[in-house]
């Protein structure tokens, strides 16, 4: 394994008997990145996580994590990484005092000091019983938590998946403050691009199980296009001959498309349909996530990751 990376799997695959659920995919973290694992409910972002945390194991395929294999070496592993799920399971009956005293006294890395100040932070109540809090504070003291052991990697499985605008939105400038201070690297799966976008500096998108874009935020960001030809009649059919297009709307005289790899030869096929006018767009990670996964069928079928880790 790479020292540059924090997570790294080759061909990382897992069955449910006829269900291909993760496709061998190659995932490669950058260590101190935040890595946003986005895909659609039921892409395989859960399974792949339960995988990296020896939860599950993997059909074929390799995977390291901080250089341990998740399946053999769990224990040294997980005293450096820390995993919050969708729903973290805290025991409900004790108050959030009592809670940070039990983890306090289970893990070897855990730093009172931080501890302290994250719950000061995020203004959980040391009284209250954990059972009694909302969602979004739970979701906080999961955090403080985690971030309390100082783990070289954080692991988020869809943490605000289920909350409102606000919390939702409270919740996501929590871990932005606390990864401006911690270094930690942190891989963050989420079908909420919004949430990702605030926070990652690397994307992959997973869908049906395939690994369909690994890269830099603003690699990705710079390299889709928007462009909007506009002719005198009504727009020509697209839907063949044109490489490199994820997906392609006609409405009357315009035709939009959204274009993987924007460049002279891309440029030149469309000037060759008689276009009046060419405009270009930038795109938001929205736009990119939904232009690979509802990929137009002449774009072809994508089983490997664009990118990859520098």
């Amino acid at each position: 394994m790479s020292s540059d990376l924090a997570v790294e799997t080759t061909d990382l695959t897992k069955r449910f008997r006829r269900l291909v659920a993760v496709d061998a995919i190659d995932l490669e973290v950058p260590v101190g990145s935040v890595y946003g694992f986005l895909g659609r409910n039921g892409a395989g972002k859960t399974t792949t996580i339960q995988m990296l945390m020896g939860m599950l194991e993997p059909t074929a395929g390799e995977m390291r994590v901080l250089g341990f294999n998740p399946l053999r070496q769990d224990v040294p592993m997980k005293r450096v990484v820390s995993y919050v799920p969708e729903r973290a399971q805290m025991y409900d009956w004790m108050t959030v005092r009592e809670i940070v005293w039990f983890g306090a006294n289970i893990h070897p890395r855990w730093d009172d000091a931080k501890a302290d100040e994250l719950i000061e932070r995020f203004e959980l109540p040391l009284r209250q019983k954990v059972g009694s809090l909302s969602r979004g504070m739970q979701g906080k003291l999961a955090l403080a938590l985690a971030m309390a052991s100082h783990p070289r990697l954080l692991i988020l499985d869809d943490p605000t998946s289920g909350l409102d605008a606000v919390v939702r939105r409270e919740f996501i400038e929590s871990i932005v403050g606390v990864l401006q201070e911690a270094g930690t690297t942190v891989f963050f799966s989420s079908h909420i691009i919004d949430d990702v976008e605030r926070v990652a500096d690397w994307i992959g998108i997973i869908h049906e199980g395939k690994l369909l874009v690994q890269e830099p935020l603003e690699s990705i960001k710079s390299r889709v296009r928007r462009v909007v030809a506009t002719f005198e009649g009504e727009a020509p059919d697209a839907s063949e001959g044109l490489e490199g297009v994820l997906a392609a709307e006609r409405s009357g005289r315009q035709l939009v498309l959204t274009c993987e790899h924007w460049g002279d030869d891309l440029r030149q096929a469309i000037d060759a349909l008689g276009p009046t006018s060419l405009e270009t767009e930038d795109c938001s990670l929205e736009d990119v996530f939904v232009a690979y996964v509802r990929r137009t069928p002449q774009a072809g079928d994508r089983s490997r990751a664009v990118g990859g880790a520098a």
